[in-house]
């Protein structure tokens, strides 16, 4: 048993150290990576202890180690909720430090009190070990829509550790383990369950890192495909989903619009008011442009003030209807800036795919083309590609 538990306590620090690496080296979520990393070496201290109260049997720690594994336990779940936004409730804090108070008290009071103890220290392990459960399923099923199948495989190590706890109390309950709650006795169940705590330990950092990870990777994907200013997607996923609607529209014939818009004058804003007011003029525009979006339609900013539709399964008078609502509400709309409220005025450009098109490029050339006759027209105007012989 002092093999199982020096290994334990081996195995306990590096993951300690492994979580700190990832918060410090890495920048990963760097509160909850010390969060987590304080929670092992919480629990490496504890096993230690448990290995010293075994070598030196005159020692009695048993407060110092249920403190510590409540602090383990709570420390991981405070992690989860610094990561996940959410904040569980102070009580429970409170209620659990008075059940190790209360376990001590039992201990002091004698042997016959042993249920109790089991019973409790069980319950002060359960309860932020279920609380942890529910918060990962609930965020991996919500945040990103994982399924029950993949949700099941990260809690299992949860499950199987709340269930060594309660199979503990199961036995002492029945008498079946010696009359202590000392793992340092090393009866058989206490060999099984710490080599199996040292197999669970492995899958729950791992399920712990995965969360990290995925969470870091979504955000890194958001951020390459994300205008940051305007809160927009940028170029990059609006060539995707062009190229994307045009393959469809080959194999099936769906058509599709490309609305190229461009803020008319919008260079007078940056020189008169500074780029501090037109940057909140961009802002306040692509709010208006998201207003007016369907949920079939991929908005980007495309750079400095142009901006692209992409409206699918759409014909030209479709297409021309949504255009004209968003000219007109760009020019209706008065702008919140540091300077005051300012009007602005857009022209845009309309382009339906053809059956000659062969590519995207010739559908956004047709749409940049009306919006060029848009501008030369007086700007503050839509202009549809369609209608370029009549020019």
């Amino acid at each position: 048993m002092n093999i199982a538990m020096a290994s334990l306590s081996v195995q306990l620090v590096l993951y300690a150290v492994a979580w700190l690496l990832l918060g410090h080296t890495f920048r990963l979520r760097r509160s909850v990576a010390i969060l987590w990393s304080s929670a092992w070496f919480a629990g490496a201290c504890c096993t230690l202890l448990v290995f010293v109260s075994a070598t030196y049997t005159t020692v009695n720690l048993d407060l110092v180690v249920n403190t510590l594994v409540l602090c383990c336990f709570l420390l991981i779940q405070q992690g989860l909720d610094l990561f996940t936004g959410r904040q569980s409730p102070r009580w429970m804090y409170a209620g659990l430090l008075g059940c190790v108070a209360l376990i001590e008290a039992l201990r002091q009071a004698g042997p016959t009190w042993i249920v109790w103890q089991v019973a409790l220290f069980t319950l002060i392990a359960c309860w932020p070990l279920a609380a942890t459960l529910v918060r990962m399923a609930v965020w991996l099923r919500t945040e990103r829509k994982s399924s029950i199948g993949l949700v099941i495989l990260v809690v299992s190590p949860l499950i199987v550790t709340m269930a060594l706890f309660l199979v503990r109390l199961l036995l002492v309950l029945r008498g079946v383990t010696p009359g202590t709650v000392q793992f340092s006795q090393g009866s058989d169940f206490d060999v099984l369950a710490t080599i199996l705590f040292l197999l669970m330990l492995g899958a729950f950092n791992f399920s712990l890192a995965t969360i990290i990870l995925g969470g870091t990777i979504e955000r890194l994907r958001t951020m390459s495909e994300t205008d940051q200013l305007t809160g927009l997607f940028n170029r990059r996923v609006m060539m995707r989903r062009l190229h994307e609607e045009h393959a469809r529209f080959l194999r099936s014939g769906h058509r599709y619009g490309v609305i190229s818009l461009d803020l008319d004058h919008f260079k007078r804003v940056n020189d008169e008011f500074g780029h501090g007011v037109g940057d909140q003029v961009l802002r306040a525009v692509s709010d208006i442009l998201k207003s007016c979006q369907r949920n079939t339609d991929t908005l980007a900013r495309m750079g400095g003030e142009e901006f692209m539709l992409l409206v699918p399964l759409t014909e030209e008078a479709g297409a021309e209807i949504q255009a004209q609502r968003i000219c007109t509400a760009i020019g209706e709309t008065d702008l919140k800036t540091d300077a005051g409220s300012l009007r602005m005025t857009m022209s845009i450009g309309v382009a339906i795919v053809l059956a000659a098109d062969t590519s995207v490029k010739t559908v956004i050339d047709r749409s940049d083309v009306a919006l060029y006759r848009a501008k030369e027209a007086g700007r503050n105007r839509v202009e549809l590609a369609s209608d370029a012989s009549i020019h």
